[in-house]
């Protein structure tokens, strides 16, 4: 379709510059000959729209961004459980509690647990990034021999969520987290979380 928009347009571009020479030859003023009038327009046309569909194959119109998934990771959870901190039994407590919070509100409190990372905060994002989180999820990591947690919240939670999250995660994991009860320290964290989301988001 291209070659023939370029190639339609040199020949009919090459017999008007003809009939223009003979025309100046005799002395005629060919722009008043009715076929070279309708020529010169023909090219016009097939010449604009040459242009208009090699705009449109430049400038092919972007999809749209993919938007964000929670669904389950390769592993099928979204707790992550490196540090070996937690029960097997809290492991599918907090696996219910995301089921049903997926199942209402779709969204995911993910917990992670790690040793001695220097920087906990870049640590929880990295791994919401790799589980696919998005917005409106949350984040609980546990550094076990760092002594530290942190709870991340997305980007859009966070417009909605009306405590400082350091504040909120030492009021439900501080008792819990110093006896070295980190089963419970996350189920009493993540269990505020969901009567949060159920209030918030009904």
């Amino acid at each position: 379709m291209r070659i023939a928009l370029i190639i339609v347009p040199c020949v009919a571009l090459g017999i008007l510059l003809a009939v223009m020479a003979a025309g100046v030859k005799k002395g005629t003023n060919i722009f008043k000959i009715p076929a070279v009038a309708w020529m010169i327009t023909g090219v016009l046309v097939v010449v604009a729209i040459g242009i208009g569909i090699e705009r449109n194959e430049g400038s092919p119109i972007p999809e749209p961004a993919p938007r964000p998934s929670s669904a389950p990771p390769a592993s099928g959870s979204f707790v992550w459980d490196d540090a070996n901190a937690l029960s097997d039994r809290t492991v599918r407590e907090l696996d219910q509690r995301n089921d049903r919070l997926w199942d209402r509100h779709n969204i995911t409190v993910a917990v992670v647990t790690c040793d001695n990372q220097r920087e906990l905060g870049e640590y929880a994002y990295r791994q919401a990034e790799k589980m696919g989180l998005g917005g409106y999820d949350m984040v609980v990591a546990l550094d076990i021999r760092g002594d530290n947690y942190w709870l991340l919240l997305g980007s859009d939670v966070g417009r909605d969520f009306p405590y400082d999250p350091s504040e909120y995660a030492y009021e439900y994991m501080e008792n819990a987290f110093v006896r070295r009860d980190y089963d419970g320290a996350v189920l009493e964290l993540t269990k505020a979380l969901e009567d949060w989301y159920g209030k918030q988001y009904r």
